[in-house]
C-alpha cells in the first residue's frame, strides 16, 4: 500500500487479531516434525505437544544424538515413542501423517517444502523460507498448486505489541513516519572447524549445499551451520528477519523496491558473515533500515540493543518483544506500555513465547481443520516477502552495490552479481526445482 495512506486507514478488522480459544474439540492432527536440533526440539517439538492439537507420530534428523534428545523429551511428557527416520521422504510417507514441521538449516527448506507440497501434507516452515530466490519462486508455485494449509513461523505476529503498536501509529500521535530502524547487537561467537561426530550423516546434512567444513558446537550433536555461509544468510536472515516481517506487518508493506547495504568483518575473522552490517530496503520512499554488530556493542539505552524505532515528525516510538515505549517530540516524558526491559531467557520473557506459540500451534491446527489458510496470520506470502528481502540484502552486501527488484520475475536490473546470486545451483545429485518454463 501507499505509505501516506497508512495512517489515514481505519484499524484492522478485530477478528484478523483476535486470540482462538487454546484448545479444539476435534481429534489431534498426526504430525511429524523434520529436523530436531535446538529450535525444533525445545521449541516446535515442545509447543506443538503442549498445545494439544498435534499427536507427534514421527521425527526425522540426521543426528541421532539430536533424535534420542527429542525422543527423551516427548517420552518424559508423557508422550508414546514416535517412528525415527534419517530421510525426511520417508517420514513422509509414514502412515495416516497429515502435517510436517519444517525445521532443517535453510538449504533444505525448498526440497522438503515441495515434496511436502506435492504429498499434500499440511506444513509449519521455518523461516527465512529459502536459500535463493530462484527457490523461493519454485516454493510458491508449489504452494499454490497443492491445497495445503502453510504457516510460517513467525511467532511474534501472535503478540498483542503488533496490534498496539499498529493502532498508536494509526492514531497520529507520533506524526508521519519518515523512517524505521531495526537492530540487534548481540555477540556472536566464531568457532574453528573440527572433525564431523560419528552421530551425524554430513553428507545428507550438506544435502544440496557445497561440502562444507563442519562447525561444532558446545552442546552435543549441534552444528553451527548459521554461521556458514553455505548454509545460510546470517543475523538479518535468522533472527533480523522476524522484526523486519513485524514492520511490514503493522505498516502493510509488501516488496522492497530496492536495498543497499554495507559492512564487513571487523574482529571475527575468518567468519563468513559480516559482523556488522548496514541495510537500507526502501519502500515506496520510506527507509527501513536494519544494522547490528555482533562484537559486543551495546546502545546508549541497553534496553534498545534488540527491537524496532519508529520514527516520526512528532515522536519515536521504540518496540521490544515484551512491550513499547514513545519518546514524544516536544521533550515530554517518556511513556512505557508493557515493560521493555525484560531479559532475553527471563522466566517473564518465556512465558510470553509460550503464549505466543501455544496460540500459533492452535490457530495452525484450526486451519488445518478448516482446510483454509485465511486465518494463518505467518502467511506463505509473508513468508515469501520477507524472505526475498534479506536475500537481497545478503546480494547488496555482497556484490557491493544496490540491488533493484523486478516485481514478478524478482530479477535484478543493473545489478549482475546479484542476478547470478539468484540461484545457486544444487551439488549433484540434487536438482535445483527452479524452472523458467
Amino acid at each position: 500500500m501507499e505509505r501516506r495512506a497508512f495512517l489515514k486507514q481505519s484499524t484492522l478488522l478485530a477478528s484478523a487479531w483476535a486470540i482462538p480459544a487454546l484448545k479444539t474439540d476435534d481429534r489431534p492432527i498426526k504430525l511429524g516434525i523434520v529436523g530436531t536440533g535446538w529450535w525444533g526440539t525445545d521449541y516446535l517439538l515442545r509447543f506443538a505437544q503442549k498445545s494439544g492439537e498435534f499427536d507427534i507420530v514421527a521425527l526425522c534428523d540426521v543426528c541421532s544424538v539430536t533424535l534420542d534428545n527429542a525422543v527423551e523429551k516427548l517420552m518424559s511428557a508423557g508422550v508414546s515413542k514416535p517412528a525415527l527416520y534419517s530421510d525426511y521422504k520417508a517420514l513422509y510417507e509414514h502412515p495416516g501423517l497429515e502435517a510436517v514441521v519444517i525445521s532443517t538449516p535453510t538449504h533444505w527448506h525448498a526440497l522438503q517444502f515441495i515434496d511436502a507440497c506435492e504429498r499434500g501434507l499440511h506444513i509449519w516452515q521455518e523461516k527465512p523460507i529459502s536459500y535463493d530466490i530462484r527457490e523461493a519462486q519454485a516454493m510458491k508455485a508449489a504452494f499454490e498448486a497443492a491445497d495445503v494449509v502453510v504457516n510460517i513461523d513467525f511467532p511474534r505476529l501472535h503478540a498483542p505489541i503488533n496490534k498496539e503498536v499498529q493502532d498508536y501509529l494509526r492514531s497520529g500521535q507520533i506524526g508521519e513516519i519518515y523512517q524505521v530502524q531495526a537492530n540487534i547487537h548481540n555477540p556472536v561467537g566464531g568457532p574453528k572447524p573440527g572433525p564431523v561426530p560419528d552421530t551425524i550423516d554430513y553428507e545428507k546434512f550438506c544435502g544440496p549445499a557445497p561440502l562444507s567444513d563442519y562447525l561444532p558446537h558446545p552442546t552435543p550433536g549441534r552444528t553451527n551451520w548459521r554461521l556458514q555461509q553455505v548454509f545460510s544468510r546470517g543475523i538479518l536472515a535468522d533472527w533480523g528477519i522476524h522484526y523486519l516481517e513485524n514492520i511490514r506487518s503493522i505498516l502493510e508493506l509488501g516488496l522492497p523496491d530496492s536495498v543497499s547495504a554495507i559492512g564487513g568483518i571487523s574482529r571475527q575473522l575468518g567468519q563468513d558473515h559480516p559482523d556488522h552490517l548496514e541495510v537500507r530496503f526502501d519502500y515506496d520512499g520510506l527507509p527501513v533500515e536494519w544494522t547490528h554488530k555482533t562484537w559486543g556493542f551495546t546502545s546508549p539505552l541497553p534496553h534498545t540493543n534488540i527491537g524496532v524505532f519508529y520514527c516520526g515528525d512528532k515522536g519515536t516510538l521504540f518496540a521490544t518483544d515484551s512491550g513499547w515505549e514513545v519518546y514524544p517530540g516536544d521533550g515530554s516524558t517518556r511513556k512505557e506500555y508493557g515493560n521493555v526491559r525484560v531479559a532475553l531467557g527471563s522466566e517473564e520473557y518465556e512465558a510470553e513465547i509460550s503464549r505466543e506459540f501455544i496460540q500459533q500451534f492452535t490457530e495452525f491446527a484450526m486451519a488445518i481443520r478448516s482446510k483454509s489458510n485465511d486465518k494463518i496470520r505467518g502467511t506463505f506470502d509473508e513468508g515469501f516477502n520477507s524472505t526475498t528481502a534479506v536475500i537481497y540484502a545478503d546480494l547488496a552486501y555482497r556484490s557491493k552495490q544496490q540491488v533493484s527488484i523486478e516485481p514478478g520475475s524478482m530479477n535484478t536490473p543493473g545489478n549482475s552479481f546479484a542476478q547470478d546470486m539468484l540461484l545457486r545451483p544444487y551439488r549433484k545429485p540434487y536438482i535445483h526445482p527452479y524452472s523458467d518454463h
